[in-house]
């Protein structure tokens, strides 16, 4: 990365913006006081009406500032958004597997944004559609919850409306089933001789219950039934008895829900302004980005400044583009305490595994891509965990179809390539091994009397683990030695050289001569020499292990240093999970297999086969394809990535079109 400060004249900062938006190779940053200093004192800001002139805020109804034009930037591209979502939901489209985004021509954006007022009254039509429908909607709710009042009374004969005469008035309600009702009649007559108490119905929770009383002694029968939890329902706005009632609610029902039919028909016939409105979105985004970076620059009345980072490979458009506009600009490394962007650039194989780092987190501008350096064992610890051939040529043909009929972008096209290039290995280490969905063509052969076997290229890990165990480890070695290699490499880099023997070089002695001290046998010559290896070794670490310690923390620190022989032991021993799940890929298929054989020969046999092939080496596929991701990654994250790497950058985030529907063809 390059450090760029870049000043230019304020008539020519809206035609810079837009071409390096259309670079996308920049990243502007806030400004720091270093780079502050390089501009003139002169801060006076540009009136109101200067700034309008400037953004073409004058264009926009109602934006009478640069937060009122960003405003109804928002406002419209909530409404495309909402549209789309409406359209999408009432539309009878079918959605593809992966979501990507169309290449179009910059001349055919222009064109259907010609006329951007005709494509906002659609969206305005479809908005006002999806009203009509929630305003029904909820309609419908209100019905069906006046519905589920009205059920306990459709015994009650008298019109809901007639809650009194000249001196009478009808109170009806509820009170909780486990109330006294003796004692609520009680207390009612109690309160007054003339009263009526008619139980409509009742169910576990309430009795509902009618009174009538004299409007003189109203207050008083109210205030008796209070006390047993009768609560009143007005029941307002309805007429005619409960059976009535909820016939009428039913008829608007059935009319609103006839109606929202009709209304999401009417929307779902307006797909064809999808296109158009995620063109509008696309645009009215890109004007709001390039609003919002426009009004964050510092500026005075005639100039305006910005810094920011630009990778080193995309200097020479950059500077043209700033020599075009006659900007002065500077261009320095990044300062040693200073936090650049990352931008990882790797090659076609590697750039797929770039996913697995960015899911642990980016390393630092100043450490180490480990991308490079781990993919391919990526790969080759993916495949020995699933080690079956046949799941291998699944998951390389379905990637590979994915990738052909999809233009991925993102982390989606990593992720999908990567797996591209597990399935395979998993080919290659399947077909060493011997596994082609298990011992399938065994098992298929057996029903038709037959005895065919695939044998293995090298060994069959089931009948032959040790084997299998040695290379995983011995794998794992090589995988660890790798990390403290790059370790070694930036310690002698930095001239600490005496660092990287004492620290590395050390245990590459002690783990290779334990090695081959255990390995060969101490009465061997190799032995002998891996004997002597280790014992220096552990010297080195014993003497120099707390070199940088004071007093008794010398001698402590070389036993400290020492003992960390058992965290390499342990981080050794973790990659016997090759083995282990290499053995459960190949197992489970096997027992799929002998399932599907039981059923013996004929037609019943070759179905039971079939059946049991399909769920079950589609579970096995499944289950053991997640545990070799997972666990390959644990194997970069824990013990490789721990020997050197360095996290924490910060993403290198261009300003560009952040487009969500459409891409523009790269070479316009």
């Amino acid at each position: 990365m390059k450090r760029v400060q870049v000043i230019g004249l304020d008539t020519v900062r809206e035609k810079l913006l837009e071409e390096l938006m259309d670079a996308g190779c920049v990243q502007i940053t806030e400004e720091k006081p270093e780079d502050s200093a390089a501009m003139s004192a002169e801060t006076a800001d540009p009136t109101p009406e200067e700034q309008r002139a400037a953004t073409g805020a004058l264009d926009i109804p109602g934006a009478t500032a640069d937060e009122d034009l960003l405003s109804s930037y928002d406002s419209r591209i909530a409404d495309a958004e909402l549209a789309l979502e409406t359209l999408d939901h009432y539309g009878q489209e079918k959605h593809p597997l992966f979501s990507t985004r169309r290449t179009v021509d910059r001349e055919d954006f222009r064109k259907k944004l010609s006329d951007p007022g005709y494509i906002e009254e659609r969206i305005g039509e479809i908005l006002a559609l999806r009203d009509e429908i929630h305003r029904r909607q909820e309609a419908v709710n209100k019905r069906d919850a006046d519905l589920l009042a009205l059920a306990p009374w459709e015994s009650y004969e008298i019109p809901l409306e007639e809650k009194e005469t000249a001196y009478t008035v009808t109170d009806m309600g509820a009170c909780p089933a486990a109330a006294d009702m003796e004692g609520l009649k009680q207390a009612i007559e109690d309160a007054s001789d003339a009263t009526a108490l008619q139980v409509v119905s009742t169910d576990r929770e309430f009795s509902y219950i009618a009174i009538t009383m004299l409007k003189s002694e109203a207050e008083s029968v109210r205030e008796a039934a209070k006390l047993y939890g009768f609560t009143v329902n007005p029941f307002e706005g309805f007429c005619g008895t409960a059976k009535e009632a909820e016939e009428g609610l039913r008829e608007g029902i059935e009319e609103d829900k006839k109606k929202i039919e009709e209304l999401g028909a009417q929307i779902g016939g307006m797909t064809d302004a999808i296109p158009d409105i995620q063109c509008l979105e696309d645009d009215l985004v890109i004007r709001r980005d390039r609003e919002r970076e426009k009004n964050m620059l510092p500026a005075t009345k005639r100039t305006f400044r910005f810094s920011g980072w630009v990778p080193v490979t995309a200097l020479s458009p950059v500077t043209a583009l700033l020599d075009k506009y006659e900007c002065w600009y500077g261009l320095r490394d990044p300062e040693p305490d200073e936090e650049a962007p990352v931008l990882l650039k790797n090659n076609g194989f590697v750039t797929p595994f770039e996913s697995i780092t960015e899911m642990y987190s980016l390393p630092d501008y100043h450490g180490v891509d480990a991308t490079p350096f781990f993919s391919i064992f990526y790969a080759i610890f993916f495949g020995l965990m699933l080690s079956d051939a046949g799941y291998g040529l699944v998951i390389t043909i379905a990637t590979g179809l994915i990738l052909k009929k999809f233009d991925l972008e993102g982390l989606t096209y990593k992720m999908i390539k990567m797996f591209f290039y597990c399935g395979i290995a998993t080919v290659f280490w399947g077909a060493l091994f011997g596994g082609w969905f298990g011992d399938f063509v065994h098992a298929a052969g057996s029903l038709f009397g037959a005895d065919v076997n695939v044998p293995p290229i090298w060994f069959n890990p089931i009948e032959d683990p040790i084997t299998l165990l040695i290379f995983s480890l011995a794998l794992g070695i090589v995988h660890l030695f790798l990390g403290m290699g790059i370790s070694a490499v930036r310690q002698i880099r930095s001239g600490h050289w005496f660092d990287a023997f004492c620290d590395v070089f050390s245990w590459y002695m002690l783990i290779l001569g334990a090695v081959a001290w255990l390995g060969l046998g101490g009465d061997t010559t190799g032995g002998t020499i891996g004997k002597y290896l280790t014992i220096a070794g552990a010297l080195i670490l014993l003497v120099f292990g707390g070199r940088k310690k004071k007093g008794i923390g010398k001698v402590l620190g070389g036993i400290s240093a020492l003992y960390n022989v058992t965290g390499y032991l342990s981080d050794i021993l973790s990659y016997a999970r090759l083995l282990a799940l290499g053995l459960a890929t190949g197992v489970i298929a096997q027992v799929v297999n002998t399932i599907g054989t039981l059923a013996g020969s004929g037609v019943k046999g070759v179905i039971a086969l079939v059946l049991a092939f399909v769920i079950g080496h589609t579970f096995n596929l499944a289950i053991n394809a997640l545990g070799a991701f997972v666990h390959s990654s644990r194997l970069q994250y824990i013990e490789f990535f721990g020997k050197f790497y360095e996290d924490g950058g910060e993403p290198f985030l261009p300003f560009r079109k952040n487009t969500k529907y459409v891409k523009f063809r790269a070479n316009e």
